[in-house]
């Protein structure tokens, strides 16, 4: 009989380690569910496929939006590589700024397991890139071990009900990327800053065709089939329309869910009215005729009134609105009102217009203009002053 401290020993147990399982996808539920286009094929269109859920498998990694201060809530797919009994008791993410995410207990198997980050995402305005390391109890390894995904945080749900009607409404990756981009940098959660930090970048509006601007966007109207204003975005210095500028502001208020009532409002003046010095105001979007629209025939010629954002002379006669003169400025422009975004938060409620000022109510409005007046045609777009009706300033008349 052999003795049994001479027996071949017996293979040991496997350890820990080898035992391992794959994560197969992980989708997220606290998103929105919102973006669309993220291949980038739409442009600034509100169109494009959904983007992919889950939003990460082995083969991708899509982009999510989230509101603030909530908890991020993921559902993984697992597999284990070495059958039931080998899978592992728990799993754990660790990810940035304290975002973890662990369960203590795994079914046998594997399968969907839903997670809720340890702590809620900042109240801030901001994009991120959520690297996950991953790891699983007794020291099993997970495969892969580091996932990412880009996490934009807005301060709300995006708003999308009108979009169907307003071409900036609609939530896709280019229109989120772009406005997280101009917001953040604000550091403000207050929404009234917010709308000052985005009409701050427009601080002059024009009337004049650039030919920088793709013939597409119709620009300085941005009234298109391409997204509207989301365009300007791309040509700040070459700006647009007041009333462009508004849409634009709003579109991104809304994409990012930033409370408040919003109204775009036109102000205008009428030399039939108190001579002009009444100031006139209407909903654009519900009475999109509106504005000063007056004509008079004096002895063979149409005269038209305007609103002019420069001085001029009687009897003289300037080229199409803002062309550069041969003194080096800029003809006066002429208009049919100023577009502001009537904004209300918090109580209070500003007129924000587009590239001209923000004010505390409608009346002072008409001071960004110098006056208005009569004028009639002149050759190549021109026009030549017949009367000057009144002259403004802001906060009054002269």
């Amino acid at each position: 009989m052999a003795d049994p401290t001479t027996e071949s020993p017996q293979p040991d147990a496997a350890p820990d380690a080898a035992r391992s399982v794959a994560l197969k996808s992980i989708e997220f539920r606290s998103d929105h569910g919102l973006l669309k286009d993220c291949k980038g094929e739409s442009g600034w269109k509100n169109a494009g496929d959904p983007c992919p859920q889950p939003e990460w498998t082995p083969r991708h990694a899509a982009p999510l939006s989230i509101s603030m201060g909530r908890h991020l809530v993921i559902r993984i797919g697992l597999e284990s590589t070495n059958g039931a009994g080998a899978a592992p008791t728990s799993i754990r993410a660790a990810g940035p700024a304290g975002l973890s995410f662990e369960s203590r207990s795994l079914a046998a198997g594997g399968g969907p397991l839903d997670l809720a980050s340890s702590r809620t995402i900042a109240r801030r305005i901001q994009k991120f890139h959520l690297d996950l390391s991953w790891s699983a109890g007794g020291g099993a390894a997970v495969s892969p071990s580091r996932t990412s995904n880009a996490v934009y945080v807005t301060m709300g749900r995006p708003l999308t009900d009108r979009q169907h009607v307003w071409q900036e409404d609609g939530v896709t990756l280019k229109r989120m990327d772009r406005a997280v981009s101009w917001i953040e940098p604000l550091n403000t959660l207050d929404p009234h800053e917010i709308v000052y930090g985005l009409l701050s970048r427009f601080p002059i509006y024009t009337l004049k065709p650039s030919p920088r601007v793709p013939r597409r966007y119709h620009h300085p109207t941005y009234l298109n089939d391409e997204g509207g204003a989301w365009a300007m975005s791309d040509y700040v210095e070459e700006t647009g329309e007041c009333q462009a500028i508004v849409r634009l502001v709003r579109g991104m208020l809304r994409q990012l869910g930033i409370p408040g009532r919003t109204r775009m409002i036109v102000v205008w003046g009428d030399p039939n009215v108190e001579g002009g010095r009444r100031t006139l105001s209407a909903d654009l979007e519900q009475h999109p005729w509106a504005g000063l629209d007056v004509t008079r025939t004096v002895g063979d010629r149409v005269w038209r009134a305007a609103l002019v954002d420069g001085p001029v002379e009687e009897g003289r006669t300037y080229p199409a609105s803002h062309t550069r003169m041969p003194d080096g400025t800029l003809s006066p422009g002429l208009n049919r009102y100023e577009a502001c975004l009537e904004f209300s938060h918090g109580g209070r409620t500003r007129y924000y217009a587009g590239g001209a000022g923000v004010f505390d109510s409608l009346e002072p409005i008409l001071g960004v203009f110098w006056g208005l007046i009569w004028f009639s045609s002149a050759p190549n777009d021109g026009y030549r002053v017949e009367q000057i009706v009144t002259t403004y300033r802001r906060g009054g008349w002269a």
